[in-house]
Parts: structure tokens; C-alpha cells; sequence
């Protein structure tokens, strides 16, 4: 199943993190490396893969841990981890609104894309 990635979306690339630069087709996407300054240009969506969100990015990207929990406080969203991934929920008026599954650095830009927040992640490997 192709995974459709958008524009700034951190992805890993000939085991390289990669960001989207420009959607080609639909399957075919520009790809920057930041640390190599170089471009890979049409590149097939199937040689992609999502970087697993995990605690290091979340800290390294202003999220802390508050007992178990991932916690921003910009944006109140808190990410509890689950076997296969994460879970983001937000508390509104004392209730939990759930977001939705969070299992890859795109999923979580996309998140907050939608939320109309900053959705720039710096990613090291």
C-alpha cells in the first residue's frame, strides 16, 4: 500500500533521512538530505520508508515526558505509547478528544499540519 507523503515530510531514503522537496505523479518524489546538501530526484514511493517516531525525536523536537506521557506545551497534544506506536489525544475541558495513531515522524507532521502548527521536525540518525 503506497503511503502518501507531502511536502517537508521526514522520510528515510538508501538508509539516509531524507525530506520530501516536490511530489512528482503521485509515486515519484523529490527528496532532499540535508546532511549531504544533495537532491535525489524521482525517487519511487515504494523505495520510501516512514522514520519510526521515537522518544529521542520527540525530545529532540520540544516534547518532554511526563509520566509516560509525550508533552508539548505549545500545543497540549500528549502522546501516550502503545505495543505498535502512539496515540495522540488531546484534553479538552477535562476530556480526552482522541486524534488519531501516530507511527512514523510524517504521521505526526501531518498531525500537526492539520492542526495548523509548525510541523518542521529535526530528525538524527
Amino acid at each position: 500500500m503506497a503511503q502518501k507523503y507531502i511536502v517537508g515530510d521526514v522520510v528515510m531514503y538508501d538508509n539516509k533521512i531524507m525530506v520530501v522537496k516536490e511530489p512528482r505523479d503521485g509515486s515519484h518524489f523529490d527528496l532532499s538530505c540535508p546532511k549531504e546538501g544533495l537532491v535525489y530526484c524521482f525517487v519511487d514511493i515504494e523505495e520510501i520508508k516512514s522514520v519510526r517516531l521515537t522518544p529521542e525525536i520527540l525530545e529532540k523536537n520540544g516534547w518532554r515526558e511526563e509520566k509516560g506521557d509525550y508533552i508539548n506545551d505549545n500545543y497540549h497534544i500528549k502522546l501516550c505509547e502503545k505495543i505498535d506506536g502512539y496515540s495522540a489525544y488531546k484534553v479538552v475541558n477535562d476530556t480526552i478528544v482522541w486524534l488519531r495513531d501516530v507511527k512514523s515522524v510524517s504521521n505526526l507532521q501531518h498531525l500537526i499540519f492539520g492542526l495548523g502548527l509548525n510541523s518542521e521536525m529535526e530528525v538524527y540518525v
